[in-house]
């Protein structure tokens, strides 16, 4: 339920996405990043609104990651993510993760308590320290890449990365990089064969014709 409230509290929303896009200045990247949170922000909202007319939905929550496409004039990527769901980017044949996951867990390497190797394996890897609708404020974090031709961005949940390793997922998309779809396909198939223990979502678009302009396929 807080996952399909998001969805369409976001659909509703993105159209005002457009005027940003249309009319691009020295200011674009500020305005895009305002709306952006302010979407996350209504988005959240809209869990606790409906959590507080229907108490036994009382403390449900989901992730977030979205993109925005900056048509500077050398196009930049926008990213926002609340909890676990990743944004990577791959790049002649190298696979990077553009979020930083909201655990518990992932506070504990960063703060060098355990290793990344440890981590892989610890019981509480999934314990999130944010998520969409849980609490009063939301807290999102932002980042932005400058984008090249060729780049594949993938959008996925945790489903996916459960099941699969970053390299594993590497391999999955490296024969389909330049078609999204099959990309897409390969992954959540790949993940479902796995063991599939949790819904699997994923995203993919590539980015071409840089740097006269811009498209997503």
């Amino acid at each position: 339920m807080a996952s399909r409230l998001v969805m369409d509290s976001l659909a509703e929303l993105a159209p005002t996405l457009g005027g940003i896009a249309s009319a691009p200045d020295l200011h674009e990247e500020e305005r895009a990043t305002d709306r952006l949170t302010t979407m996350a922000e209504q988005a959240h909202a809209s869990i606790l609104t409906h959590a507080a007319q229907h108490p036994p939905l009382y403390g449900m929550g989901t992730t977030l990651v979205m993109a925005h496409l900056l048509p500077l004039p050398k196009p930049r990527l926008l990213v926002l993510n609340v909890g676990d769901s990743r944004a990577y980017l791959v790049r002649a044949g190298t696979l990077t993760q553009l979020t930083r996951d909201h655990t518990l867990i992932e506070e504990y390497v960063r703060d060098g308590r355990l290793t990344p190797a440890q981590a892989a394996c610890h019981p509480n890897r999934h314990v999130l320290t944010r998520a969409m609708g849980l609490a009063p404020h939301l807290e999102s974090d932002l980042f932005f890449f400058d984008l090249l031709d060729g780049d594949l961005l993938l959008l996925c949940s945790d489903g996916l990365t459960k099941m699969l390793t970053d390299e594993r997922i590497l391999q999955t998309v490296r024969p389909h990089q330049h078609i999204p779809s099959l990309a897409t396909q390969a992954l959540i198939h790949t993940a479902l064969d796995a063991g599939g223990i949790d819904n699997v979502t994923v995203v993919a678009c590539t980015i071409t014709e840089i740097p006269d302009q811009a498209n997503i396929h």
